[in-house]
């Protein structure tokens, strides 16, 4: 992968955008960017949507490495009608909710974004 790729991606990302995990196969949701010293981060939800115990939410708040290497590792996906549904549930339950509430995630904004 050529530097100049991995930095047309970084340029691309906006919020509400998805990424999968390679390795993990967790889904990443894309929630909002900030500056850092050492580059611009973003901050997102993660979700695991085929464990074998069923889907959960992996972490309330995840903050990605400076850009260009925010997404190595992770492939851009479109949801599924399902996957949003499966999303749409674990919103709804209230122990997901005090978590993400926890991590300073407005439910909100992944309600929106999962639309």
């Amino acid at each position: 992968m050529k530097l100049t790729s991995i930095l047309e991606a970084a340029d691309n990302t906006r919020p509400g955008d998805v990424y999968q995990n390679k390795r993990t196969g967790e889904i990443f949701l894309v929630l909002a960017p900030f500056q850092s010293d050492f580059g611009r981060k973003w901050d997102g939800v993660e979700f695991n949507l085929k464990h074998k115990s069923g889907p959960f939410v992996s972490a309330g708040a995840v903050t990605t490495p400076a850009e260009p290497k925010a997404f190595e590792g992770y492939k851009k996906i479109k949801l599924s009608a399902k996957d949003k549904k499966t999303i749409k549930e674990l919103i709804k339950d209230p122990e997901n909710r005090e978590q993400m509430s926890r991590a300073d995630t407005n439910v909100k904004d992944v309600e929106r974004y999962v639309r």
